[in-house]
Order: structure tokens, then C-alpha cells, then sequence
């Protein structure tokens, strides 16, 4: 049996992901904007290999240090022979083991944060030790 997956959806540039079982209203607040955001990591320059380990560890970090939202900065792939290899990459990895189980939802940012060039991402809080899920 595999295991559940983010529902992801794409609008033209736009992309946005939720975790299985979690509330909608998470990923309207961050479409819309309403979640502040705590942190941004820039990927922009990056080979998608060094981009993808720069992601999994700035996502650990702010998830470790309590951090709720972070700004994804990795371009629209104006520049890249073909895809827009980054911005593909950043959806592929959030949605997948071992970014995946840190992560509530994600969305394309809204223009003044980059517009499709940047996404938010919303980490999921830490657990205390010995705390049930639930």
C-alpha cells in the first residue's frame, strides 16, 4: 500500500500542494498571504542537486527552530533551456518523503513576494516528546 499524497494543484505557474488530512483553510491563508513569513531561503544560481539538500536543510533548521513559514525563493525559470527546472523541483521535493512529512501545504507566492517565482511553504510544529498525534 503506498502513502497518501499531497493533493497538488496546478494553475498555469501557479502551484500549490496540501498534505493528506489537513484542513483547507491552511492553504487559503497562505494563498492568500495571511501567514507571515518567518524566513527565506534564495535557491536562485543553484544546481537543482545543491538547491534540493539546500531546501531539505533550511526546511529542518526553521522546523527545528519553530518556524511556521518560509519563502521559497527559486525563480520562474526564465532563464533554464526548457522547463523552469527549480520551480518543478520545489513542488516535486515538498510533496515527497522526506520534505513531505515537514510540510502542512505550500502555494506560489503572491506578487509581492515573488509571484510565481517564490512559493511559501508551511511547516508542520514540532511535537513535544511523548506528545499524541491527534
Amino acid at each position: 500500500m503506498s502513502e497518501p499524497r499531497f493533493e497538488i494543484e496546478r494553475l498555469g505557474e501557479r502551484t500549490e500542494g496540501l498534505a493528506p488530512g489537513i484542513d483547507r483553510k491552511h492553504l487559503v491563508r497562505l494563498r492568500r498571504g495571511e501567514v507571515n513569513v518567518d524566513h527565506r531561503v534564495d535557491l536562485h544560481g543553484l544546481a537543482a542537486a545543491d538547491a534540493r539538500r539546500t531546501l531539505r536543510a533550511e526546511l529542518e533548521r526553521a522546523r527545528g527552530s519553530g518556524l511556521r513559514c518560509l519563502l521559497v525563493i527559486h525563480g520562474r525559470g526564465l532563464h533554464s533551456e526548457g522547463a523552469a527546472v527549480l520551480r518543478e523541483g520545489v513542488t516535486e521535493w515538498l510533496a515527497a518523503p522526506p520534505l513531505a512529512d515537514l510540510v502542512l501545504a505550500f502555494a506560489s507566492a503572491r506578487p509581492e513576494h515573488g509571484g510565481t517565482g517564490a512559493t511559501y511553504v508551511l511547516l508542520r510544529r514540532m511535537r513535544a516528546r511523548g506528545e499524541r498525534r491527534g
